[in-house]
């Protein structure tokens, strides 16, 4: 028997080399494809061969469907009981694929089939297929997985880059939105010449699908949401069904200043499959790891939908067919979730998916009746792991960025905010153990100048580091969740959960009877400067108007120690000063919470 993993590399170098938002949409639609669709039709014609009729486990109606035949044992047929399956599926997400082949020539087959399509339709993407042997009565498949993953890194790491196929040597033109050699041309609407790449021809003609999947994934779960709409808001300065009428705040509010891309990821699923299927034979392996698999799947995907439930909103129009939310999911599959959004809508977004994903793992609502097997096998594994908690947490990086900003760089900044916030997990300990905890790390850049997180926080810290200028990451598993960790864990983290980061926020925007700030911005500049003068110079600010401005004041130094902007804490092997107020004031501008009066007043 032979196992087969069959993989994309690179993905978010794939989706972000290029800021035009349909060539993202395309790739990202591109990549879900060569896991999902291109394997099981090539499985498809694998069993086929016999002159077996020809049946897909992929059909038109998409994630869902695909989810219910591979848990179906009448369609996805178990391959030790089945003379006439040479192939069975395994798992098959975006961008990844697990099977299981009676022989080596077939699986061989459905490699060729799978990377030859790439070539054609996604030229450009990286994706391999490796084969290990492995005897079915012997051999703990557990084992197997771990080897078959390990010789994929070393064949990626041997293999050219796919840039190689693009060579400039002789002298091309230049596509006008990658860089790479250009393969075609046409004329836009202003009588303007486009050059394109084959790699921006392909991605841009999967665009429509992409909005076609997500669009009926919204349908099928009732969400009144217009995707097309939505992604013409975030794509535009200002689309023309929302530009301001009449003084209309809740239009003025979707102009794109500021956009975000958001990158979160679960933790501790490496731990988990380390142990996972350590008990079980073959067969039960497979089952409980498809199982899992797509449990996780269920996870995102519902907390993503709960996610876009929680923000603002313009409704219904004669211009759109249901509500409209700048945002668009490039990935929703497995533990990952990757978006772009108005920057507006961001940090609530992130939040509320982190909780809802949390929820989820512990708790899977409205399974269709097919999937009602999925019901309590996450709790099951995350318990007999390492974790030993019967739940799941998730962190999340966002970098939050001016619209013409390459999305490429902005995502390296959201995936090193997301490795910050990953380190949330070594501080929130239970009996020397980690415990699952969701967190979530961000950063506005004001200035391109310089993206490197470590070189931007480096600047933050002084007094010879004994002052951190930011609290960030912030934790936003409930309190109450993390009732049983440690002592040391629970002082480092009451400073750090979002509901602080709420208060210090509502505290600098609260208003008096004329709907001015309670604490004027001027004072706030004077004490943001005064930060950087270090803890004895920023607290002698705060003095200065203390007295003036107590009850808002005390508002923001409430859970500090005494008349200062700073609590103590103890960082390797040393005790330092952090303060928040900085975080909060990053934070203000992009917190939902200011703008919701805006939002539910009624749309002329």
């Amino acid at each position: 028997m032979f196992l087969v993993l069959i993989e994309t590399s690179g993905n978010q170098n794939y989706i972000f080399s290029t800021n035009k938002l349909k060539e993202n949409v395309g790739a990202s639609e591109l990549t879900y494809l060569a896991g999902t669709k291109w394997v099981m039709d090539a499985v498809a014609d694998v069993n086929s061969d016999n002159g077996n009729s020809k049946t897909s486990l992929w059909n038109k109606s998409g994630s869902r469907a695909l989810r219910q035949n591979l848990l179906d044992p009448q369609l996805n047929r178990p391959i030790e009981t089945h003379e006439d399956v040479h192939v069975e599926v395994i798992i098959a997400t975006s961008g990844k694929s697990l099977l299981l082949a009676k022989d080596r020539e077939h699986a061989k087959e459905v490699i060729q089939k799978v990377t030859h399509k790439a070539l054609v339709a996604a030229p450009g993407l990286d994706i391999h297929g490796v084969i290990q042997e492995f005897n079915w009565e012997q051999d703990k498949l557990k084992c197997v997985n771990r080897k078959i993953h390990q010789k994929f890194e070393e064949i990626r790491s041997k293999k050219p880059s796919p840039a190689l196929r693009f060579l400039r040597l002789p002298v091309v033109a230049e596509c006008s939105n990658s860089g790479l050699p250009a393969s075609y041309w046409e004329i836009d609407k202003e009588g303007k010449l486009i050059l394109k790449s084959v790699v921006s021809d392909r991605k841009m003609r999967c665009n429509k699908r992409a909005l076609r999947r997500f669009q009926s994934f919204l349908d099928e779960e009732k969400i009144d949401i217009d995707f097309l709409a939505s992604i013409r808001a975030l794509n535009e300065e200002f689309d023309e069904q929302l530009k301001p009428r009449s003084n209309n705040i809740a239009s003025q509010e979707f102009k794109r200043e500021w956009l975000a891309v958001v990158h979160a990821d679960g933790n501790g699923l490496g731990e988990i499959f380390l142990d996972f299927g350590k008990n079980l034979n073959t067969r039960e392996y497979i089952q409980e790891y498809r199982k899992f698999s797509i449990a996780l799947d269920v996870c995102t995907e519902q907390a993503f939908l709960e996610a876009l439930k929680a923000l603002p909103s313009l409704p219904k129009s004669d211009k759109n067919q249901g509500k409209i939310i700048p945002l668009v999911p490039l990935v929703v599959g497995g533990d990952d979730l990757t978006a772009v959004c108005n920057g507006r809508y961001a940090l609530q977004f992130t939040k509320v998916f982190l909780q809802e994903f949390e929820k989820n793992t512990e708790y899977l609502n409205n399974l269709d009746n097919n999937l009602k097997q999925l019901q309590g096998i996450i709790p099951k594994i995350a318990k007999e792991s390492s974790l030993n908690t019967p739940r799941l947490s998730a962190c999340a990086g966002i970098a939050i960025i001016k619209p013409h900003f390459p999305f490429s760089v902005a995502y390296e900044l959201a995936e090193s905010l997301l490795r910050s916030a990953k380190k949330v997990k070594d501080r929130i300990k239970k009996e020397s153990n980690t415990y699952p905890c969701s967190s979530l790390d961000f950063h506005v850049l004001y200035e391109s100048s310089g993206v490197d997180l470590d070189k931007i926080r480096e600047k933050l810290l002084l007094d010879s580091k004994r002052t951190k200028l930011y609290g960030r990451p912030y934790i936003v598993t409930p309190e109450d969740k993390l009732a049983e960790i440690d002592e040391v864990s629970k002082n480092w983290a009451r400073f750090r959960y979002w509901k602080i980061l709420e208060k210090r926020i509502q505290a600098l925007m609260e208003q008096d009877n004329n709907n001015r700030r309670k604490l004027p911005n001027s004072q706030m500049h004077e004490l943001r400067e005064g930060l950087f003068l270090g803890k004895h110079g920023a607290d002698a600010r705060l003095r200065l108007i203390v007295n003036r401005y107590k009850p808002e004041i005390l508002k923001l130094t409430k859970d500090c120690q005494g008349e200062t902007l700073f609590w103590e804490e103890q960082e390797d092997s040393k005790m330092i000063y952090v303060t928040g107020l900085l975080d909060a004031m990053d934070a203000v501008d992009f917190f939902i919470g200011n703008h919701e009066h805006y939002y539910h007043r009624n749309v002329d």
